[in-house]
């Protein structure tokens, strides 16, 4: 006699600070025969909970948080449940950020502007202990493995992962209150980050390091 019990779902934890990107990617995930979505979170405190809580097979994790960055909270995740499978589903240029989620504890990384098809298919294989990155990404980083060389970043190096956020948005046109409101962050601070971003680039005022982030914008591209 064959058996009617159904294969287990594996669980995804949905993190990302828009409401209506969870939802929409809940319906398509709650459809499919193998996956249903166990949880949603819009922040880091509330991913952790969550994880806790819910024990999802799989997390989808944005890179761009209320607080936190999505960044800070996959280290977090990594030293807590260090066998849970990370996805990064990112607006963020995979060049710039790619390498740096692999590297804080990530096992993949896929562009939000890539068909729901490649996103299923990258959730099921990290749901199966597999990694998921681009031609490209899995390139450079297979390149410093044989040849034994780090994998470099994309990107000025001295900043911290917050300054390298604030950086790009300014060369992408945002103003002080579009960056604080994106990265759930005061004014004041950005304009702090700004700040830092002057002195470690070395850069004399605003309208330079407008310049010099328009320019490495563009050169990504």
């Amino acid at each position: 006699m064959e058996s009617s019990t159904e294969p287990r779902k594996r669980k995804v934890l949905l993190v990302d600070d828009h409401a209506s990107l969870r939802e929409g990617l809940a319906v398509v995930i709650n459809a499919q025969v193998d996956l249903i979505v166990c949880g949603e979170a819009a922040e880091a405190n509330q991913a952790l909970d969550a994880i806790a809580t819910r024990k999802p097979d799989v997390a989808v994790i944005d890179l761009s948080l209320e607080g936190r960055s999505g960044l800070e909270l996959i280290r977090d995740i990594r030293l807590r449940h260090p066998r849970l499978p990370l996805l990064v589903l990112s607006m963020h240029d995979e060049a710039v950020y790619g390498e740096r989620a692999i590297r804080a504890g990530a096992q993949g990384y896929v562009h939000k502007r890539e068909s729901i098809q490649k996103v299923l298919a990258a959730v099921r294989r990290i749901a199966n202990g597999e990694s998921y990155l681009s031609g490209p990404l899995a390139d450079r980083i297979l390149h410093g493995a044989v040849h034994g060389e780090p994998t470099r970043v994309i990107a000025p190096d001295q900043l911290t992962n917050r300054e390298l956020e604030v950086f790009q948005l300014i060369g992408e046109g945002y103003q002080n209150q579009e960056i604080a409101r994106d990265l759930g962050m005061s004014e004041r601070t950005v304009e702090t980050h700004r700040l830092n971003l002057r002195r470690k680039l070395g850069v004399d005022g605003a309208a330079q390091l407008l310049r010099h982030a328009i320019q490495w914008v563009c050169s990504k591209k």
